[in-house]
């Protein structure tokens, strides 16, 4: 059984001949460790055996201009003013909507330019059949906060709910175009990375993402699973309050569901059948400090309380930041390869 086929089964709800494994990002920092001189993503994704693969962090999808060289500061497509640090994805630090009258003139980066399909059309051609190969975008939440500013964003709900909306669909329709354009190519999956959970609770009321933000996300996945793709969401954070309305927009897999901010990857699988989970190992201090044999010891305990029944990804509870071990990681991999096989007899 290839990665294809065993990550196609484990969506679909059936039984693979063991676990299969993704990762949401690898940071290039990793990657030189295993590959040496090269980074490409590609060329680690074979190497390791990951099942499912994606493409880079939508960001990387619009063309930068420097903005401040020193600080590693660009200004993107969208208009967003984002800043690099040591990780791989920037940070935003402003928006170009700094009052209502400003969405009247807005115009969104072209959904259909084809530097947004360059990176799928190289993974398409290599892994085709061959592993589940995905796009990352967004739906209805990161960009109105990016175009905004998220503390504005929060005001607006109660000040500027019109705002609010104008900024959701200007989001929702451009991810649906990639989205759709994305599965035409050839893409297998769709993964939806915003977040919407702080360590402790959502960071809006559930109220208000059920008003503003969960039709959005439901447009998302209804156009996605329309095309025959598959849906995923990567989600941080405590979204126990809106779980429900996650789960009921038709969602396959769900991402990280990570116990220190208070979820229960287990339960959450038993509440909602037809979900698979994905994640289970922490990428702070078990893929940083942990020894090898450590974290091999966490790998099996999450696989063994995990993976009977099936509807289970093993991955990180976020991604494979700079800071990962690398032996930490291929340790996870081989743990997933020996305790990870299902009893088919």
């Amino acid at each position: 059984m290839n990665s294809y086929e065993r990550a196609l089964l484990t969506l679909n709800g059936e039984i693979p001949d063991r676990v299969p494994t993704f990762e949401l990002m690898i940071d290039p920092v990793v990657r030189r460790a295993l590959l040496g001189d090269s980074e490409d993503y590609a060329d680690f994704c074979e190497q390791v055996g990951l099942d499912l693969v994606l493409t880079d962090t939508p960001s990387k999808l619009y063309a930068e201009k420097v903005v401040d060289a020193a600080s590693r500061t660009i200004v993107n497509e969208w208009g967003i003013v984002r800043r690099y640090n040591e990780q791989i994805v920037s940070v935003p630090l402003e928006g170009p909507i700094k009052e209502a009258a400003d969405l009247k003139t807005y115009r969104a980066p072209d959904p259909y330019d084809e530097r947004r399909y360059s990176q799928l059309k190289s993974l398409l051609k290599r892994f085709k059949g061959k592993k589940l190969v995905g796009m990352h975008l967004h739906d209805s939440f990161n960009y109105p906060a990016y175009l905004r500013g998220m503390e504005q964003l929060f005001m607006d709900l109660i000040l500027d709910p019109d705002l609010v909306r104008g900024l959701v669909r200007i989001s929702v329709e451009h991810n649906i175009a990639i989205a759709e354009r994305a599965i035409e190519l050839g893409a297998d999956f769709i993964i939806l990375g915003d977040d919407y959970g702080s360590s402790t609770s959502t960071l809006v009321s559930p109220q208000h993402f059920r008003e503003f933000f969960i039709p959005g996300l439901q447009e998302v996945v209804s156009a996605v699973k329309a095309k025959g793709a598959f849906c995923l969401k990567h989600c941080c954070g405590n979204i126990n309050g809106i779980l429900d309305d996650m789960v009921a927009t038709g969602l396959d897999g769900l991402h990280p569901l990570d116990p220190s901010a208070g979820m229960d990857m287990v339960a959450v699988k038993q509440r909602y059948p037809n979900l698979t989970v994905m994640g289970g190992i922490n990428c702070a201090e078990p893929l940083t400090d942990y020894s090898a044999a450590e974290l091999r010891a966490m790998a099996r305990d999450v696989i063994e309380r995990t993976a009977p029944g099936g509807h289970f990804i093993l991955a990180s509870s976020n991604s494979i930041h700079s800071q990962v071990k690398l032996e930490n990681f291929l340790a996870m991999q081989e743990t997933v390869r020996e305790f990870g096989k299902y009893d088919n007899g």
